[in-house]
């Protein structure tokens, strides 16, 4: 593996096969479409395509098994990664799986190890899990759950008493029943996946990483210890329309109104957030926004 591939956002190859993924390929975004309050559509020279849903929440867990329970290379010349995605529903809501494993034999520095993994996995394993006496396999599994778009205890809030632009906001997430649902089944699904990577019917050759403690134990850990303190993704801030909706602040073509030379794009142009990780989308929106501002300098510049 190459340290400088950029392949951490790289597409992963088994999505094509799932029932509920489509993936299109050399998609261009001609229009965002919208309801006359909200984006709804992207209008592409392939279709319409509906835009996805919200914020998203994330539960993570950290085992370590040893490495001849599992059937790989004794002597990896190099720092070898596995990682697989594992789609899940809660009712109507979804939440990705993934299960991320890191081997090495004839490596001894934590400190480049640890580097890959940050480079190269979406959940990165600790530096301080990683076993350099290469008597353990350690794996991660995460899930990334997606919030209720319909609960109305989330909203971005102003704070009167901020002085600041950049810190006059604030983002409040409150959990309803669905949310709490979807959280508790995240949690169970994770130690459901870890206990097949054992070999043994009680799972004693498993050992769980408690973040608390800092300690490897057989027990696993509680919900506090998995569960992340935040949010992640966080969408929909910027709502979009046209020129005559007030609530829009941001117009059709990725315009601030009111400012000439200030355009938005990203997540927080969307109505919900979808479930899966959101960055190849803001890149493609990048790119489009870019594309949209080059070619309209351009007419300028003709007449």
């Amino acid at each position: 593996m190459s340290n400088n591939q950029l392949i951490k956002f790289s597409t992963v190859e088994t999505l094509e096969s799932m029932e509920n993924v489509i993936i299109i390929h050399d998609c261009i975004v001609e229009q965002i479409l919208h309801n006359g309050q909200r984006a709804t559509e992207l209008q592409t020279n392939q279709g319409i395509i509906l835009l996805p849903n919200d914020t998203h929440f994330v539960s993570s867990v950290i085992v370590r098994v040893l490495r001849p329970h599992l059937s790989l290379a004794v002597n990896a010349s190099e720092v070898e990664l596995e990682a697989v995605y594992i789609k899940g529903m809660k009712g109507d809501a979804q939440y990705p799986l993934q299960l991320s494993g890191v081997n090495y034999t004839q490596h001894t520095n934590d400190s480049y190890i640890h580097e890959i993994c940050k480079k190269y996995s979406a959940n990165s394993i600790l530096k301080e899990c990683i076993d350099t006496l290469k008597g353990y396999i350690v794996v991660s599994c995460s899930t990334l759950g997606e919030l209720d778009y319909k609960n109305s205890n989330k909203q971005f809030d102003l704070i009167d008493n901020s002085q600041s632009l950049t810190t006059n906001g604030q983002l409040k997430v409150l959990l309803n029943e669905q949310d709490k649902a979807l959280w508790d089944c995240m949690d169970n699904k994770i130690f459901a996946v870890m206990n097949k990577i054992s070999s043994d019917s009680d799972n004693n050759d498993l050992q769980y990483w408690h973040e608390t403690d800092k300690t490897w134990e057989k027990d696993i850990p509680l919900s506090d210890e998995i569960r992340k303190p935040l949010i992640v993704h966080d969408a929909s801030t910027m709502s979009i329309g046209d020129d005559e909706d007030i609530e829009a602040p941001v117009g059709l073509d990725y315009h601030l109104h009111g400012i000439d030379n200030v355009y938005i794009t990203g997540g927080a142009l969307w109505p919900t957030g979808g479930s899966w990780n959101p960055v190849l989308t803001i890149v493609a929106m990048s790119i489009h926004l870019a594309d949209t501002i080059y070619e309209s300098e351009r007419i300028v510049c003709q007449q």
